[in-house]
């Protein structure tokens, strides 16, 4: 068929009393017409006739409560199409309202599936920018609430002074949720980057032992750590990594109530291996593989007391794996969690963005 009788044949509408394809249609089954000569042919076939065609077969293209189309098959000879060569045309009909249906439902899921990433861009963006107006005026209070701590204003009661404190203890736990959806936010809007540079591997595991000490000495937990002897300087994000390991041994420390967390870093094949090893309640076999997703924490009455955002392990594994490196964990129910984070000595310039 030439573009020319494509284009007449298309500007033509055909219903389902038009003998040929509108008969196929009405009746669900293939029909026959063996001389468009004879008789009065529709104006869709007398296009067809005047074409140089004479024998037409027409077969539906159906679906259970549905008509996709037909499949049309035209000769310049008259006569009835052998039965063997309708039975193979039924067959292509099948497989092509298959293929149909299939390329259908393919561009509805890509489609859904740009409005979703569209979505998740816009959702990112917009709790990134609520982030920042949150943190600013909350800064803010936590200011003045420091001033009036320091007597800046004046000497406090010391009842004044007790509310003033639970106001900056209060703030300061939001100011860190806050920080975790922002950082959420950023990674998956691609905003977060990391400032690589040399840093000590040492340096990062005391900072994060003098950050955590206080809590577990005042819960009587044993905090030992274990850093190897000559470690070379890494490189990668030193005040994220930070962040990472504050985060698992703040975790420890928080669910563990009795027994000793263990702090131990290495170097080999390559990569840092730093281990955060505790002796609380463990984790499931069904939560470990959900702790590192966002807003998922275990789900135990111990857990949900603790409070928190389920953020933490997200963001910590998200900035692991920008470094290049890989985060998991191996627990027993009432044996403990160990925690083990690989990261590259020395992270690539390309891995920087998010």
């Amino acid at each position: 068929m030439g573009d020319e009788l494509i284009a007449a044949i298309s500007d033509q509408a055909i219903g389902l009393n038009d003998p040929g394809i509108g008969d196929a249609a009405r009746r669900r089954a293939p029909v026959q017409v063996p001389d468009l000569s004879e008789g009065t042919p529709s104006p869709a076939q007398k296009i067809v006739l005047d074409a140089g065609y004479r024998g037409v077969l027409v077969v539906p293209l159906l679906r259970p409560n549905k008509i996709v189309g037909a499949l049309v098959v035209r000769r310049r000879n008259p006569g009835e199409f052998d039965q063997q060569i309708v039975h193979l045309m039924e067959t292509f009909a099948a497989q092509s309202v298959l293929a149909i249906q299939n390329a259908k439902l393919f561009r509805e899921i890509e489609e859904k599936g740009r409005e979703l990433e569209a979505a998740s861009r816009h959702k990112s963006q917009f709790l990134a920018n609520m982030s920042h107006e949150l943190r600013t005026p909350l800064n803010s209070v936590l200011g003045f609430t420091e001033l009036l701590v320091d007597g800046i204003y004046g000497e406090l009661p010391d009842k004044a002074k007790a509310t003033v404190a639970r106001v900056q203890a209060n703030g300061r736990h939001l100011l860190g949720l806050i920080n975790d959806v922002l950082d959420l936010s950023k990674i998956e809007a691609g905003q977060l980057t990391l400032a690589l540079e040399d840093y000590s591997v040492g340096q990062i595991v005391r900072s994060t032992v003098t950050a955590v000490e206080p809590l577990a000495r005042s819960k009587g937990l044993s905090l030992a750590v274990t850093v190897a002897e000559n470690l070379p300087l890494g490189r990668g994000d030193e005040r994220r990594l930070t962040q990472v390991l504050l985060n698992l041994a703040g975790n420890a420390v928080k669910f563990t109530e009795r027994g000793a967390i263990d702090i131990l870093a290495d170097a080999v094949d390559g990569h840092f291996e730093i281990i955060v090893r505790d002796t609380g309640p463990g984790i499931a076999p069904t939560d470990q593989a959900l702790i590192f997703d966002e807003f998922q924490q275990v789900d135990n009455s111990s857990t949900r007391q603790k409070g928190g955002t389920g953020l933490g392990l997200a963001i910590s594994k998200r900035i692991v794996e920008m470094h290049g490196g890989t985060i998991g964990v191996e627990s027993v129910p009432g044996s403990g969690s160990t925690f083990r984070m690989k990261i590259p000595i020395r992270a690539g310039e390309d891995v920087k963005a998010a």
